[in-house]
């Protein structure tokens, strides 16, 4: 298990950038004195064509890198943990379980139709509706949004999902339980409100440049298969004063080795990440140019617990001890990835989390008590 750190060359002398390397973007806050560059065009590799551009449709980084830029949720949460206002300006909560959050005024869609929290509350009902076959249906009942597991299990109607509009610009959501990360979890993009007279007039094809509109800082403004897509400034979104880049490019690059090689050549950008047999070198002659970001992502093994050996959660743990993750994190992918002990972060969200005591153990010691744990579970 290894904590997951995404490497990108990105050219320094762009200046400064609103787009966070690994994610959506971000109002940018350049400094006094920066200077800018005359052009603010991005060129980025994305890695591979995106499936789709409808939140509730994805799964992958390939496709929410996009639509992180072009749409905007309730809140964000900022490289440090913190929660920040993005379409709700402020919220207020009873007992951790009613949720009111307040729209900024004059929100609108990038044709200047009005953002309402209507828009808001059908969106997340066709999110979990099984019609839609989101992959990220039984998210809103992760969250323990009233009636989410049940909607998408088809047990009940969309309409009933724990979200209303109180008036244009008031959303109220209902919790079955308080949830201490529900803020932080708002701010995925499969929660971002969509255009419903869109969605209805052209079904599968509201996404297309001809049709979308988009509540973040950029609008679609071609999109090639296989080729590239194009987004530029979005004049109406309501933090526009921040953002810097004018204009961003994304191209479906799924070789790594002819990434670097067209960033070394000039034609784009920021790479979608670094060959794991290149990486050592191009720390030594890239600098500062080669950027290692830390993810909130853990990687690691699925057993089926439900059969021996793994069904005993004394040999899971014993095979937790024995491997090697400093071999595994430091040498076999070797691009600043740490050992990771538990499936969640240490530290996130003012919440520090402890790692077993074996964890600090000698390798040896660990070893001779894995096989202990081991024996006493049958293997």
């Amino acid at each position: 298990m290894t904590l997951h750190k995404k490497n990108h060359i990105t050219r320094t002398l762009l200046a400064v950038s609103m787009l966070a390397m690994s994610g959506g973007a971000l109002a940018a806050q350049v400094p006094p004195g920066t200077q800018l560059a005359e052009k603010q065009e991005l060129v980025r590799n994305n890695g591979s064509e995106p499936a789709s551009l409808d939140p509730h449709k994805v799964e992958s980084d390939v496709e929410f890198n996009i639509i992180s830029d072009l749409f905007e949720g309730l809140v964000n949460v900022s490289p440090a943990g913190a929660i920040q206002p993005r379409l709700a300006e402020r919220w207020e909560n009873k007992d951790n379980l009613l949720w009111t959050f307040h729209l900024r005024p004059g929100l609108t869609w990038s044709d200047s139709t009005a953002i309402t929290a209507q828009d808001i509350v059908w969106s997340w009902q066709r999110l979990v509706s099984p019609a839609t076959a989101s992959p990220y249906a039984s998210y809103p009942g992760n969250m323990h949004i009233a009636n989410a597991r049940e909607i998408a299990l088809g047990q009940k109607g969309p309409e009933t999902l724990g979200v209303k509009a109180l008036n244009d610009t008031t959303l109220q959501v209902t919790l079955t339980q308080p949830n201490a990360a529900f803020l932080a979890m708002l701010a995925h993009p499969s929660l971002v409100p969509i255009d419903k007279v869109l969605v209805e007039r052209y079904a599968d094809k509201w996404t297309r440049p001809e049709h979308i509109v988009t509540s973040g800082p950029y609008k679609l403004s071609q999109w090639v298969v296989n080729e590239r897509l194009v987004a530029e400034r979005n004049a109406k979104y309501w933090d526009n004063a921040h953002t810097v880049i004018n204009k961003v490019t994304y191209l479906p690059i799924s070789s790594e080795a002819a990434d670097v090689n067209r960033y070394k050549a000039g034609e784009i950008d920021i790479v979608y990440t670094v060959p794991i047999n290149q990486f050592a070198q191009l720390q030594k002659t890239m600098g500062d140019q080669l950027d290692v970001s830390p993810q909130l992502a853990t990687y690691y093994y699925e057993f089926n617990t439900t059969r021996p050996p793994f069904n005993d959660a004394r040999v899971r743990r014993a095979l937790n001890m024995a491997l090697d993750k400093d071999i595994i994190a430091g040498k076999v992918l070797g691009q600043g990835q740490r050992p990771a002990w538990l499936i969640g972060q240490p530290d996130i969200g003012g919440v520090t989390l402890h790692n077993p005591d074996y964890a600090s153990w000698p390798r040896e010691k660990r070893i001779a008590e894995a096989k202990k744990t081991a024996g006493a579970g049958g293997v």
